[in-house]
């Protein structure tokens, strides 16, 4: 049994079966709607050019692969020691191996009414639909919340020619995410596009406004909006896990099979809390290429042999306007820095190392860079400072002059 028909659930399933899983598989999802990718909701269709995402797992498919899905299920609780969980509509449903997909929930406003009609999160297809219709040409449009779905929101917004301001709490855009460079790069495309970016600036309240429009205070200013898109991060969805007892810190606490502190329950995707080799430490990835398993990963779920720990760099990658930007590995707080490209032509990289390890490598419409920084990393191995500077030094021709890692 998996429950969650997202992504990571999805591709479980899948996978499952692709590695010769014979056992019945029974996918179990909260949305009326067919698994789907979530990368293209702050893009494609929010921004009408796409009707719908791409499907993960059609009902064609999933009887060819005799994968049962039971679509618009709430699981409400787990009983370990029974094996069976309880829904919302009164079932119980029993399960050999357990595989909890439940993902991530968006962070709400730590304010009072803070959802009156036209402030929305964006998570699913729904939500997608729910705030295009309000961003007309000419509308207006408050996000709270500087980093990637906000900005993703922002950027399709202003395409449409909604006039957009963006507020954040804290000093740059995207602050956890990637160092100070790419934030300053970031807030000056932003602002570029007509953008209006107000920083280190929080929203005291919300309430219905004048026909529709919703009322904001922003630290003592009030304003008008049409839309109001709060985009401030996700929380892993772990009260399932919680409840029946299962280990959690930040996430679901897997071990290096993916199993969770019961030896019949697994945890994937943005709830997993792992083991990963190449950040020396455990993480919980919120990116979409960890919510697709490789079959080595799941081949043997039932004997639970399957791997030592999460060896794929994490890739996280955000389209904007007229650029793409890539974010490998994890980066740091501190470590050196060395730009490759001109960040003026939208077309560099930024390499990253601490201790002399190529830790994080963050591209802007540079895809030959991440290609070959992720066999580096995967390899333990990076050029030398000189040559990740030197564009004239094709990185595919570096056969030697390599740091390894001890």
């Amino acid at each position: 049994m998996i429950i969650g028909a997202g992504q990571a659930g999805a591709w479980t399933a899948r996978t499952l079966r692709n590695s010769g899983y014979t056992a019945p598989v029974l996918l179990l999802g909260q949305e009326w709607h067919a698994p789907y990718e979530r990368p293209p909701l702050s893009k494609g269709v929010l921004g009408g050019t796409q009707s719908a995402p791409p499907v993960l797992l059609t009902s064609e498919q999933a009887e060819s692969q005799c994968i049962s899905i039971r679509l618009g299920t709430e699981v409400v609780s787990i009983d370990r020691a029974a094996r069976h969980v309880a829904c919302a509509d009164g079932r119980q449903i029993s399960y050999d191996k357990l595989v909890i997909a439940t993902g991530g929930k968006p962070r709400r406003l730590p304010l009072p009414n803070a959802n009156p009609p036209g402030v929305f999160e964006l998570r699913t297809i729904d939500d997608a639909g729910a705030i295009g219709r309000r961003l007309a040409a000419g509308s207006r449009l408050l996000v709270i919340g500087g980093g990637w779905i906000g900005l993703e929101v922002a950027a399709t917004a202003r395409q449409k020619g909604v006039a957009v301001t963006l507020v954040e709490a804290g000093e740059r855009l995207c602050a956890r995410s990637v160092p100070p460079v790419l934030g300053d790069f970031l807030l000056a495309r932003h602002i570029g596009q007509g953008v209006l970016i107000r920083m280190k600036t929080t929203v005291q309240s919300i309430e219905p406004g004048d026909a529709g429009r919703v009322l904001v205070n922003i630290d003592g200013e009030n304003g008008q909006f049409d839309a109001v898109v709060v985009g401030i991060g996700i929380v892993p969805n772990t009260r399932l896990a919680s409840d029946c007892g299962l280990k959690v810190t930040d996430g679901i606490v897997v071990d290096a099979s993916g199993r969770t502190s019961d030896p019949d329950v697994y945890a994937v995707g943005d709830v997993a809390n792992q083991h990963c080799s190449w950040a020396d430490g455990r993480v919980r990835f919120e990116s979409w290429a960890h919510e697709r398993p490789e079959s080595s990963d799941l081949r043997r779920y039932g004997d639970c042999r399957h791997r030592n720990s999460v060896r794929r760099p994490s890739l996280v990658w955000s389209d904007q306007y007229d650029f793409s930007l890539q974010v490998l590995g994890v980066p740091a707080i501190e470590g050196r820095q060395i730009v490759r490209g001109s960040l003026d032509d939208y077309n560099f990289s930024v390499f990253q190392l601490v201790d002399r390890r190529l830790r994080a490598v963050m591209s802007v419409n540079s895809p030959r860079d991440i290609k070959m920084a992720r066999r580096w990393m995967r390899d333990g191995v990076c050029p030398p400072v000189e040559a990740l500077a030197d564009t004239t030094q094709r990185f595919d021709r570096l056969d030697g002059g390599v740091i390894r890692r001890s």
